[in-house]
């Protein structure tokens, strides 16, 4: 298949009408007619899966996060952003992201999110305004049995292969409603509140998001912008197989931690 084919499959999923204002995603580096026979999926573009897509003889780069963000004046290789950009035209490496219309879409990260934590019924925490069908937003909320937190707290960890959440607010409840975001969800704290969950779980919250919480009585969860996304990278790997048929070889690049560690 060439690559403006794989191209229109992700768009007719992660739409994208869906992309947000601010966001800068979509078809970024190559030629649209390049045959491509291997596909790297991964969460981030750096030189580390740069250069296993070289040595693996991969033909396209999928990621959820797009490498050209903030408009660039230059591309030289004596930075490593512009020699990253460098290597992978010269190499004819194809390069696709698919953000906020992949965290929005139906079956894209939130879904997966709140399929993983098990949520009962789940709908959109915040509609996207700008689309008039309604199963477009990001977040969602739904129900769960209810449970002590500090069990639910476990699941999390196990659900989310992470050995460490940061936990703000009350700590000693019942809940039976959840709210959940994938990557930096700080903006939604007031619509998980609105919505009635008892705790919301996102990631890269600051101290006054903290703050605004505990004034709400809302407990938030902090499960990493890393760990909260790295679900969708099976999922992706799962529709471009179906979709093509297992003619295209796929595979996910994920890293053994995120770009940090809590000691």
């Amino acid at each position: 298949m060439r690559a403006k084919e794989i191209i229109e499959l992700m768009n007719n999923w992660a739409l994208p009408i869906l992309i947000d204002h601010w966001d800068n995603t979509g078809f970024q580096i190559g030629d649209e007619n390049k045959e491509v026979n291997r596909i790297l999926v991964a969460l981030d573009l750096d030189m580390e899966v740069y250069e296993k897509a070289v040595k693996e003889d991969f033909d396209m780069i999928i990621t959820h996060h797009p490498l050209i963000f903030k408009p660039i004046n230059s591309i030289i290789t004596s930075n490593y952003r512009g020699k990253l950009i460098h290597d992978l035209i010269r190499n004819e490496i194809v390069i696709y992201n698919a953000h906020t219309n992949l965290d929005q879409a139906e079956n894209g990260v939130n879904d997966e999110l709140a399929k993983l934590l098990e949520l009962c019924n789940p709908t959109v925490l915040k509609l996207n305004d700008l689309v008039l069908e309604s199963s477009y937003g990001y977040g969602k909320v739904g129900d769960i049995k209810e449970i002590e937190l500090v069990d639910y707290i476990k699941q999390i960890k196990e659900k989310l292969n992470t050995d460490h959440l940061i936990v703000y607010g009350n700590q000693e409840r019942k809940i039976n409603r959840v709210a959940i975001c994938g990557g930096s969800g700080s903006e939604f704290i007031y619509d998980a509140y609105k919505q009635k969950a008892c705790i919301y779980i996102t990631g890269d919250i600051k101290y006054h998001d903290a703050q605004l919480g505990a004034e709400l009585g809302l407990t938030i969860i902090d499960a990493g912008h890393y760990h909260t996304e790295k679900v969708i990278l099976p999922v992706i790997k799962e529709y471009l197989e179906k979709e093509t048929n297992c003619n295209i070889y796929v595979e996910i690049w994920e890293r053994p931690s995120p770009l940090y560690k809590i000691y």
